[in-house]
């Protein structure tokens, strides 16, 4: 998932694997516009103004954009049952089949992966609990 400002740069990096035998699928976030703060307007006249007057919604945008860019249906008629979704900067990254096989079993449709938030997660990436302890 891209949004308006890394799709080129990937698309870009994509092209480097075009006569290999690997199906890379791509598709971009919604863009939603930024409001002004003094009038509390939305900053863009048009869909083609500056992006500066845009911000990409980041992963929470994952469903809606999966759903609007025609990819899910085309994973799903390709029989895909699961996805496994991480950011690119964890390219550590696995399937843990233990998490994969309780996901099938338990019949689950979603399921998330959450640690508690630092003091060095200052800008999202974890989950803050309202209230209760997780």
């Amino acid at each position: 998932m891209n949004s308006f400002n890394t799709d080129d740069d990937t698309s870009r990096i994509i092209q480097k694997y075009k006569n290999h035998n690997i199906d890379i699928q791509t598709f971009n976030q919604s863009k939603y516009p930024r409001v002004d703060k003094e009038s509390l307007l939305p900053c863009p006249r048009e869909q083609t103004s500056d992006k500066a007057n845009w911000y990409p919604p980041g992963h929470g945008d994952i469903f809606d954009a999966l759903y609007n860019s025609g990819l899910i249906d085309k994973l799903i008629a390709a029989g895909k049952e699961h996805l496994f979704v991480s950011n690119v900067d964890n390219l550590g990254a696995v399937v843990d089949t233990n998490i994969l096989r309780y996901m099938v079993d338990s019949g689950s449709e979603y399921l998330m992966e959450v640690t508690d938030k630092t003091k060095a997660d200052v800008k999202g990436g974890t989950v803050r609990p309202t209230g209760a302890e997780l």
